[in-house]
């Protein structure tokens, strides 16, 4: 029986760990060919190598050049791409008057940059297509004002804006924009962050949203059909009684 992406092509930034790592296996059950790109190299080969059918391409986000040479990879391996996820992100949080303009720098270049420039190499290639799907990973962070991550909610707010007005600009040409905001995900990055001050019984392995669980609603999302966008979509942990 053939699957639901079979002979569709899947790229996904951010790919090596958490819940990029999660969207490239959900993906590749559904008979997508993948295109990895990540950082680390290490872990998108091992993840490629795995999962079979796909191509991992070292690629830094910060870098618009990295990202063309990372949609120009899966159609030259692949000849198209129909879906495109911009994952890659990362957050430093902490007061305000605190965060330092490395920190700055880093959360807005792949925070921000990152989603555009991916989300630019991939529009050209759907535009020609006349199909495609573009999705970009923001966070409940992008419609909340949280202390202690001022920079990282401009960031995703920023993404949310970006999203919206790509979206309208891509309709004409039969290519969907998505944006996703999901709220905690139980990644290894909570692990290490002894010091965010969760509230009191709140823990990050029981009440966080496992990584597999959005991925599925990512693949959901971009199953649905090209006659119509979900704008937005937005997922919270349920709260414990």
């Amino acid at each position: 029986m053939k699957k639901p992406f079979q002979g569709r092509v899947v790229c996904i930034t951010g790919a090596g760990r958490g819940l990029g790592r999660a969207l490239a296996e959900a993906f590749s059950a559904e008979g997508a060919s993948l295109v990895l790109g990540a950082r680390t190299s290490s872990e998108i080969d091992e993840l490629a190598s795995r999962l079979g059918n796909a191509l991992a391409v070292q690629t830094d986000v910060r870098v618009a050049e990295d990202l063309a040479r990372l949609v120009d990879a899966a159609v030259a391996e692949f000849g198209r791409l129909d879906v495109m996820v911009n994952n890659a992100g990362l957050a430093v949080y902490g007061p305000v008057e605190g965060t330092s303009p490395d920190a700055v720098d880093a959360m807005i270049d792949t925070n921000v940059k990152g989603v555009i420039y991916g989300s630019q190499a991939a529009f050209r290639v759907m535009k020609e297509q006349k199909s495609g799907l573009i999705v970009n990973i923001s966070s409940i962070a992008g419609k909340l004002h949280l202390p202690n991550e001022a920079v990282y909610n401009a960031s995703k707010w920023a993404v949310n804006g970006f999203t919206g007005t790509l979206r309208l600009e891509a309709a004409p040409h039969n290519v969907r924009v998505s944006c996703v905001c999901p709220g905690g995900i139980d990644t290894p990055f909570w692990r290490a962050m002894d010091f965010y001050p969760f509230p009191e019984g709140v823990e990050p392995a029981v009440d966080f949203m496992r990584p597999e669980e959005v991925a599925q609603s990512v693949v959901e999302l971009a199953r649905k059909s090209d006659r119509y966008v979900v704008p937005e979509m937005v997922m919270v942990p349920l709260v414990r009684g």
